[in-house]
């Protein structure tokens, strides 16, 4: 490795670790080179960098990051986030409604759902009805609540109640934690009713995430593994048993 680089990269580390935060617009000022060149700086080092929501912090400092910020979570595995959603595509096709969870994977749905198809879409996060009113034939049914801003969701306030009135055909649902026993967990318990009524509501039911989350806990735990047909990671159909047999 070149001393310039080096040199670059010794000043990085410093500049993050004395920062509570660094953002790369920052970063490449201070450093007086291109944005693109600390882009692949970090990509070069994943042991030492991670690119969080425009931010650059030390590696594995995400971790320890709490409370839950879906703006940081967004960029963490984002390449895995997508295939897993990839995964998801033969259960939407044919579908005449589906449902789809908060959080910062099944997003992605959304952006590869193809534009001919027509289907309808019942959400609960601004993120997924954002990207789902720019599909012009997905027909959208936003549920209401109180607003809940680390996850951009509404929750709460009987919205959970629409379920009631819905027959959903396939229902995605994500977790930031995913174990055999104890099963499919999230990071706040204001999510958990709105995640178990569309569960009830719907005929079959997907549990989608990185392989990441396989064996995390999270505090609010919200269904075992049983209560799911399938949990699909960027690796295809995970099977539990012949995981932890």
């Amino acid at each position: 490795m070149g001393n310039r680089k080096q040199n670059r990269l010794s000043r990085l580390l410093d500049l993050i670790t004395t920062r509570p935060s660094t953002h790369i617009r920052d970063a490449a000022e201070i450093l007086d080179v291109s944005e693109m060149t600390i882009r692949r700086d970090i990509r070069a080092h994943p042991d030492k960098f991670e690119y969080l929501g425009g931010h650059i912090v030390p590696a594995n400092q995400l971790s320890n990051r709490t409370p839950y910020d879906l703006g940081l979570a967004a960029d963490v595995h984002e390449k895995e986030k997508i295939q897993a959603c990839e995964q998801c595509l033969p259960y939407a096709i044919g579908e005449d409604m589906i449902f789809v969870d908060s959080g910062t994977t099944l997003v992605h749905l959304m952006d590869i759902l193809p534009l001919e198809l027509e289907i309808s879409v019942i959400c609960c996060a601004m993120n997924v009805a954002d990207r789902a009113v720019r599909k012009p034939n997905v027909k959208l049914i936003m549920l209401g609540g109180e607003y809940h801003p680390p996850t951009t969701s509404f929750h709460g306030l009987g919205a959970e109640s629409m379920f009631d009135r819905l027959g959903i055909n396939t229902g995605f649902f994500s977790a930031a934690g995913i174990h055999g026993e104890l099963g499919a967990s999230c990071t706040h318990f204001s999510e958990i009713r709105v995640k178990q009524a569309a569960m009830a509501s719907s005929t079959r039911r997907i549990l989608v995430a990185d392989s990441s989350k396989i064996g995390k806990v999270l505090p609010a735990r919200y269904a075992p593994m049983n209560d799911f047909d399938l949990v699909l990671t960027e690796q295809g159909v995970f099977e539990f048993e012949a995981e932890n047999s």
